[in-house]
């Protein structure tokens, strides 16, 4: 269980801070359910997570494994749909994202990244979506781990890119 103070990943949400366990007062009614009261950090908005939740909820990176993870950024490997049509493609990137890991993260920015090389504006809004989302929580995570910024985070996964595609 997280404790107070902690921060967790959270499914679609990113980084949290854990800022309490209890009963939220919607829930007054069941006082056997224990949630999380979680603390997006990306946008600031409150999360309530069932204690047995089973969506994906899990440790952040440590500082050892963010840097691990940008340096093997550039040798993650691409991973391309199949076929470019709308579904397949929704399908493939969010099927990269179900482990719920960084390194999940970081393969799908690397791959939407690599299939729209030269050419963003054929990027549909679905994929923009995806890639703008992956990046936001990768970067999150690693700020998080590294102790900078989102941006100084972002110029290190954007340099971490580069070198790998020489």
């Amino acid at each position: 269980m997280y404790q107070p103070g902690e921060y967790v990943v959270y499914a679609e949400n990113g980084l949290c801070l854990v800022e309490q366990v209890g009963v939220p007062d919607f829930a007054a009614g069941n006082t056997q359910t224990r949630y999380y009261f979680l603390r997006a950090s990306d946008d600031g908005s409150r999360i309530y997570v069932p204690t047995d939740t089973h969506m994906p909820l899990r440790a952040p990176l440590t500082a050892q494994e963010a840097e691990e993870l940008l340096q093997r950024l550039g040798d993650l490997p691409v991973r391309l749909p199949e076929r470019r049509d709308r579904k397949t493609v929704l399908a493939h990137y969010q099927e990269l994202l179900r482990p719920h890991t960084a390194e999940s993260l970081a393969q799908t920015v690397k791959s939407i990244r690599y299939q729209h090389r030269g050419s963003p504006g054929r990027m549909s809004g679905a994929e923009e979506t995806l890639l703008k989302r992956s990046e936001r929580h990768l970067c999150g995570e690693l700020a998080g781990a590294l102790s900078i910024s989102a941006e100084d985070a972002r110029v290190r996964m954007e340099a971490a890119l580069v070198h790998g595609a020489e």
